[in-house]
């Protein structure tokens, strides 16, 4: 994946009024801080927050910038997951959840996702 130089790095303003946009929501300083951090691609990210705070949107917001790969995020819970692809749909940002009844190599092969979520369980028994 190529990295994005400092100048094609959208603003704070830009990633705020974008995610309004798009997604209807108005991110708070902290999500676009660490929204700024995936974009880079200059390091793995992990977001420690209070249930209910919009750790959400902090991975669903660089899914507006990015060109190419795809996102992958670790959830505990296999309904945290679908919620999220099924919202996400509704934006025309395609996902899946990864579960061990469709962790198949055709579902790896022919990746046409955005967001692959996969459930802790689900990694650490991989």
């Amino acid at each position: 994946m190529v990295l994005p130089t400092p100048a094609a790095l959208p603003s704070f303003a830009e990633i705020r009024q974008k995610t309004q946009d798009v997604l209807g929501y108005r991110p708070c300083l902290w999500q676009i801080r660490v929204c700024e951090a995936i974009i880079k691609h200059d390091r793995d990210v992990i977001a420690i927050a209070a249930t209910g705070s919009g750790k959400t949107l902090t991975f669903w917001v660089p899914l507006l910038f990015k060109k190419d790969g795809i996102q992958v995020v670790i959830t505990p819970l296999n309904v945290l997951g679908k919620q999220s692809v099924q919202s996400l749909a509704k934006m025309g940002i395609q996902g899946i959840t990864v579960t061990a009844e469709n962790a198949t190599k055709e579902t790896f092969i022919v990746s046409q996702f955005d967001l692959e979520i996969d459930t802790s369980n689900f990694v650490a028994e991989e």
